[in-house]
């Protein structure tokens, strides 16, 4: 088999979604392609670039919003399918958390909300803040949504019970995802609109 960059991320890719991060390293990733370790560094420098480059070709699955026109809907569908994207790939958030935002198409995500959230009424001097909210409210939602899918009913209502929160834990609303998501979403537009 001819080694490429793109046969080295669907092996990347592959091993995620089978084994999780904890179990992407060089040697799996040669083993998996049926090369030696020492063949990769040809192509991917290190671990942290292979993240790039898997973050990158995640991102390659997005598509942007057509229009910014009104800057919070923008950001709104943005981030919706920056989360859906997010899912598609195990322990995804973790790549994105571990590699440095510097690939093109990432870069394009970030320089379209950037733009959208200047057209916010957002406290001079803070856009670069408000866009890490947002990206961190994201991964972080995405983190917590796959934990829950991948938590019994049983383990949510004892660890509700070694809270104390029978009556203030909302079990009927924590699996609706969507709505929680939005409303996330709008919690922040608030609070960045009316920070003084």
């Amino acid at each position: 088999m001819a080694i490429s960059k793109e046969t080295i991320i669907g092996a990347s890719i592959k091993i995620l979604n089978r084994d999780g991060v904890e179990n992407l390293s060089m040697r799996t990733l040669a083993k998996e392609l049926d090369i030696k370790a020492a063949s990769l560094y040809w192509h991917i420098k290190s671990k942290q670039e292979l993240y790039g480059e898997i973050a990158e070709f995640i991102c390659l699955q997005y598509t942007l919003p057509n229009n910014i026109g009104d800057a919070k809907s923008y950001i709104g569908e943005s981030c919706k399918a920056y989360r859906a994207m997010l899912l598609t790939v195990r322990d995804s958030v973790t790549i994105f958390q571990e590699s440095h935002p510097n690939t093109p198409r990432r870069m394009e995500f970030i320089r379209s909300q950037t733009e959208a959230i200047t057209k916010m009424k957002i406290k001079k001097g803070f856009i670069s803040t408000a866009a890490n909210i947002i990206n961190n409210f994201v991964l972080s939602f995405v983190a917590d949504e796959l934990r829950i899918k991948n938590t019994s009913p049983e383990q949510l209502t004892e660890l509700a019970e070694k809270l104390s929160l029978e009556e203030k834990f909302d079990f009927d609303n924590i699996g609706n995802f969507d709505e929680n998501f939005e409303y996330g979403l709008e919690v922040i537009f608030t609070g960045l609109e009316n920070v003084e």
